[in-house]
Formats: structure tokens, C-alpha cells, sequence
């Protein structure tokens, strides 16, 4: 009877333990708030990653959004799905607008707690921060993030359709990349998998687009409107696949306008395209 007992407690406590492993699936992540340093300050970071094998994680901070200080950093660590913590490390600069010679780096070292209610994420927890090579901190204090997608179901919940976005499209803090003519541009994708999310951005004026992955049609006489499409797509082994929009028509407003989002693993690309009447609009995807 003890026996029987003990392995059906070892197997709640496996199914426990693979049920929190799987709280934030194989998707990524996208966490944002802010890090405080003093009362008096404070930045916007947000932290996007991905858990991988053996609960390690992989991914990116980015601090001071849109500010002077703005910082992407590459980050790194482990899920911990008994203490439901996240510890991660800083430990390249992927991107920033501070002069990296005049001023010193100063990356975080944080272990975060994660909370969930029905609709919130939450990550929250002590920081500290070295320079690289050197055990004195050079700053500590605390970070609070929210995660994105379920603050999306919230209001979805609230408001009952995803309408309440319909006019803007997908948030996005980064200006879109034009492609206007033939040329087409080069993103730089992580992973093999992405989701590719149109909207029209402007005055919606009737155009229509078909498009095609790696000469393969992945959507046909789509008119664009203000709520989002969105498909997801899983790419070839090769190292460069190909998207292109193809415009039908020019609307009552030419030229024939999309604005489109590409996002994989690590990357979010917001693009907008230009065209006339059977112009093909070329976006190149290469893996990493």
C-alpha cells in the first residue's frame, strides 16, 4: 500500500513537474516593464526569448526603448519549473545608441519570479549588474514585466473581438522597413518557423495582394483591411527562402499599399510595402 502510494506521488510529481516545463511552450516570449535602479530611475526593458531543451533560454533584453539610452543585449540562462524562476545573464550588445568607448557596459545578472493569475504573467525580482570581467557592481535593483500575449487575451476577454486594435495593426516600437521597388530587402530570421501578419495601416481603400512563399501561393486575391491576417509558416531548410507580395490591384487610393509584420524565434520585422497594378514586392529571409 506504501508502495502503490509512493509512485503515485512520484507520478503527480512528474506531471507537475512536465506541465510547468510546458507553461511557456516552444514560442517566444515577450515580457515588458521596466527596470528600476533608484526611486528617481527607472527604463523600459522587456526581455523576448525562448526556452529550449533542458530548460535553457535564449534570447534578448532591450532597455530604454526609443530613448536616448536604448540598449539590445543578448541574454542567456535557465527556467527553473520547481521554483518557477527565470535566472538569466547579459552578456553581448546586439544594438545600442549609447558610445559604447565613452561609457562603460553594465550588464544585468537578475533571477525572476514568475506569477500567474487567469490572465497575467508576471516576472518580477532583484537585479544586479557588472561590468564585464569585474566582480564590483556597478548598479543593482529590480525588474517588473508583464507578458504581452496574455495582456492580449485580457482584452480580448474585456472587449470580446480583437477590434480594439483593428486600427492600428500589431504594436510595434520600430519604424517599418519600405520596399517600393524591385529590389526587395533581406531580413535575417532565427529558427524555421515564422508568423506573417498583414494588415493596411492607412485608409483602407480596397487592395488586394496574393502571396507566395518559395513560388508557392500561401494566400490568393486577399483584400487587405484594418484587422490583422495572420499566417503562420514554416520554412524550407534552405538558406534563403523567399516571400512575395504580388499586387492586384491599386485600390481607389494607388499605389497598392500593405503593411505586413514578420516574426520568428528572436526577430520582429514590421515592413510596408509599395506597388502598382502586377508589381511583385520580394522580402528574402535568411536563416542565421
Amino acid at each position: 500500500m506504501q508502495i502503490t502510494l509512493y509512485k503515485k506521488i512520484i507520478f503527480i510529481s512528474i506531471l507537475i513537474s512536465f506541465f510547468s516545463c510546458r507553461i511557456f511552450a516552444a514560442d517566444t516570449l515577450y515580457f515588458v516593464g521596466n527596470i528600476k535602479i533608484s526611486k528617481k530611475v527607472s527604463y523600459s526593458y522587456n526581455l523576448r526569448f525562448i526556452i529550449e531543451k533542458e530548460n535553457k533560454i535564449r534570447g534578448y533584453s532591450l532597455s530604454d526603448l526609443g530613448g536616448p539610452n536604448e540598449v539590445k543585449t543578448k541574454i542567456i540562462g535557465t527556467f527553473d519549473s520547481t521554483k518557477m524562476t527565470l535566472t538569466y545573464e547579459e552578456k553581448d550588445v546586439l544594438r545600442s545608441k549609447v558610445d559604447l568607448q565613452k561609457n562603460d557596459l553594465c550588464f544585468v545578472k537578475a533571477t525572476l519570479k514568475l506569477k500567474k493569475t487567469k490572465f497575467f504573467e508576471t516576472l518580477s525580482g532583484k537585479f544586479s549588474a557588472y561590468e564585464p570581467g569585474k566582480t564590483e557592481q556597478c548598479a543593482s535593483g529590480e525588474v517588473k514585466l508583464t507578458n504581452t500575449d496574455r495582456m492580449k487575451v485580457l482584452l480580448k476577454k474585456i472587449y470580446g473581438v480583437d477590434e480594439t486594435l483593428a486600427n492600428t495593426g500589431p504594436e510595434s516600437k520600430t519604424k517599418p522597413t519600405e520596399i517600393a521597388d524591385d529590389k526587395g530587402k533581406e531580413f535575417l530570421i532565427t529558427g524555421t518557423k515564422i508568423k506573417l501578419t498583414i494588415w493596411d495601416q492607412g485608409k483602407v481603400d480596397g487592395d488586394k495582394i496574393s502571396i507566395m512563399l518559395n513560388d508557392k501561393y500561401i494566400l490568393e486575391n486577399y483584400v487587405i483591411t484594418a484587422s490583422t491576417k495572420v499566417i503562420d509558416l514554416a520554412l524550407s531548410d534552405a538558406g534563403r527562402n523567399v516571400i512575395k507580395i504580388i499586387a492586384l490591384n491599386e485600390g481607389t487610393l494607388p499605389p497598392n499599399t500593405a503593411a505586413l509584420k514578420i516574426e520568428s524565434e528572436l526577430e520582429e520585422y514590421p515592413i510596408l510595402t509599395q506597388a502598382k497594378l502586377n508589381e511583385i514586392r520580394t522580402i528574402y529571409l535568411r536563416k542565421k
